[in-house]
């Protein structure tokens, strides 16, 4: 599989989408590549924030961690897809850890050069505006599942995500995601025992398939109909 380019990391993500082709060049100039083996750590919470990385090949696992080493998965990214963002911005520790899942090939922006160019050009400016309020609204969304969905709805939403956003459409219709049901727990603080059961009863009902490593959704309709239909959580 061909290696995803800095120019086309820029391009598709939503902090640059739309900036001028020579802005989005220019930028593109900042960036230096660097390999990390799998199960390397990219950086850890508490880190200085002094970069932003986007991945041309392999898998990212972004989790914070507390003082037991109980983690929580926030997201698992893809060639494409960039993170690091806040800290390049504040220049504050890292709010999480990230990790490489396989081996992964990234592009670095070093946020000391990233700033000079933000200073001369306010459509960036505006666009990273644009995303912190997109931040901000996706963290209300995670605090109101928590809050008000139940168990069953929490997973089924959060599965029919991932599938839209990073899933891999197979050729019969179903969408492919590379998780496995432990990472699924960890992204959602759920036991992977909980995690089990659900799936199992919806792989009974054949909206998904379950694979080693892998889920199939075969049927995210019914998934999203668990999270629509779930009435909030009594307290």
């Amino acid at each position: 599989m061909t290696d995803v380019t800095t120019l086309a990391i820029l391009e598709h993500n939503f902090l640059f989408r739309g900036l001028p082709p020579a802005t989005l060049e220019a930028l593109a100039a900042l960036a230096h590549s660097h390999v990390f083996e799998k199960g390397k750590l990219i950086f850890a919470q508490g880190d200085k924030g002094d970069a932003l990385y986007g991945i041309t090949s392999g898998r990212v696992r972004i989790f914070t961690a507390d003082d037991k080493g109980h983690e929580v998965i926030l997201n698992v990214l893809r060639p494409g897809e960039a993170f690091g963002e806040i800290a390049l911005l504040d220049g504050l520790p890292r709010t999480a850890s990230a990790l490489a899942v396989e081996r992964s090939k990234l592009v670095v922006f070093p946020r000391s050069q990233f700033l000079s160019r933000l200073e001369k050009d306010l459509a960036l400016s505006l666009d990273l505006m644009k995303l912190l309020c997109d931040r901000l609204r996706w963290v209300g969304n995670l605090l109101e599942e928590s809050a008000f969905l139940s168990g069953p709805a929490r997973v089924a939403k959060r599965l029919a995500n991932l599938a839209e956003t990073y899933g891999r459409p197979l050729p019969n219709g179903d969408t492919e995601l590379i998780i496995s049901q432990a990472e699924l727990g960890q992204f959602l603080g759920i036991s992977r025992q909980i995690i089990n059961q659900y799936l199992q009863n919806w792989n009974t009902q054949g909206w998904v398939i379950l694979k080693r490593g892998r889920i199939i959704v075969h049927n995210i309709n019914a998934l999203k109909k668990i999270a629509t239909d779930s009435a909030p959580l009594t307290h």
